[in-house]
């Protein structure tokens, strides 16, 4: 089962040279914000979103290189206490969610791989 409960945004900026950015899922109250305080990481937040009927929000945010491996254990020990909190199918909904958007992201991406070629094989006929 995939234990993976993030996703890491490749930016090109000056910024990226100091800052990796990541979306992780959190639920109101903001668990995390305690864990990051208890692991000595600051993080820079951007945007939230939520779904309907969601207990959970993706949150955008970005951290000092440096800092990562402090973030992503922050992030190790939400799983706990999203299930202290009332919160026990937290894993398996949030890795059916990401599973579910990389097949679509896969779908899209071949898509364009299809659109391409139809276009090239246009220029070539």
């Amino acid at each position: 089962m995939r234990e993976k409960l993030y996703w890491t945004i490749s930016k090109f900026s000056f910024a990226s040279l100091f800052y990796d950015y990541f979306v992780f899922f959190d639920t109101m109250p903001y668990l995390a914000d305690q864990l990051f305080i208890r692991h000595k990481v600051r993080v820079w937040f951007d945007r939230e979103y939520a779904k309907d009927g969601s207990p959970y929000l993706a949150v955008f945010c970005r951290v000092r290189k440096k800092d990562v491996p402090k973030f992503l254990a922050a992030l190790e020990d939400l799983k706990n206490s999203m299930m202290l909190c009332g919160h026990p199918h937290y894993v398996e909904e949030i890795s059916s969610f990401m599973d579910e958007m990389e097949k679509m992201k896969g779908t899209l991406h071949g898509d364009e791989d299809d659109t391409a070629q139809e276009t090239e094989q246009k220029r070539t006929a």
